[in-house]
């Protein structure tokens, strides 16, 4: 009875593990292997040049955005920085090599 036992024991546990390893493979729909070489050569380089064009721009407007901000809801900076600098970031530094997507939810 023991050897059943055992044998059974090990059985499910054999197959819970295959079952884990099944569920954590990456989503290969994001990720092409023919997009990492342009990724790394092309589109992190602009993404670079844009983070830093979109923070001197988000400088040379804060008078504007200052002015526009008095109004309600009061969320202008948080906008416009949005815009031209947290998202050329977050696409250039947060996002995995060889992702095509573009979007925020990078964690």
């Amino acid at each position: 009875m023991k050897k059943y036992l055992l044998i059974s024991l090990l059985t499910a546990l054999f197959f819970h593990q295959t079952v884990q390893a099944e569920t954590t493979t990456p989503d290969k729909t994001r990720y092409d292997p023919l997009f990492v070489p342009i990724d790394i050569i092309l589109f992190r380089p602009l993404g670079l040049a844009t983070t830093i064009t979109g923070s001197a721009l988000f400088i040379a407007i804060s008078p504007f955005t200052a002015l526009s901000a008095i109004a309600p809801p009061h969320d202008a900076f948080e906008r416009v920085g949005d815009i031209f600098v947290a998202l050329p970031a977050i696409y250039t530094f947060m996002r995995p090599i060889g992702d095509k997507r573009f979007t925020r939810n990078y964690d």
